[in-house]
């Protein structure tokens, strides 16, 4: 009867945990990297074109990167951090192209820009540097574009 007992208890407590893992918020599943590949710039899970946000923490469980892809391609802000969690990198694409800025960051938390590359339609325009104290170094631009740019942001 003890037995019996104790077997309907622990089966209460699964039941109960199963209900609580099925109200909760779902959580993405780790993929396993040999099932992802890059042909040509797009990203294949399985063989086929992946579509879908991405994501990826530090072992202390702060995020690494986040981003999404479609169509195998990257699209949209793609973030990268340092381990302290201050963003390391910020990319902006279309469709697997650069289109708008890629800012990289100084690890600090005031997120002091390190230098900008700006990008049109997955061609360089020009790029902005600072120095770590936010003092700002000449812009370089692409050749054949307007140099008489300004080192402001």
């Amino acid at each position: 009867m003890r037995y019996v007992a104790r077997v309907k208890g622990r089966l209460f407590l699964l039941a109960a945990a199963v209900t609580l893992a099925a109200c909760s918020e779902d959580k993405p599943k780790a993929v396993d990297p040999k099932r992802v590949m890059q042909v040509n710039g797009v990203w294949l899970l399985d063989g086929k074109p992946w579509t879908g946000k991405q994501s990826s923490v530090y072992p202390n469980g702060k995020p690494s990167f986040e981003g999404e892809l479609i169509e195998g391609k990257p699209h949209g802000t793609w973030t990268w951090y340092y381990e302290s969690g201050n963003p390391r990198s910020r990319v902006v694409y279309s469709l697997g192209m650069h289109d708008g800025n890629e800012t990289h960051y100084y690890d600090d938390t005031a997120n002091t820009p390190m230098w900008i590359k700006v990008w049109r339609d997955g061609q360089f325009v020009e790029s902005h540097q600072w120095k770590a104290d936010g003092t700002p170094v000449l812009p370089r631009t692409a050749p054949g574009t307007n140099t008489a740019t300004s080192a402001v942001p």
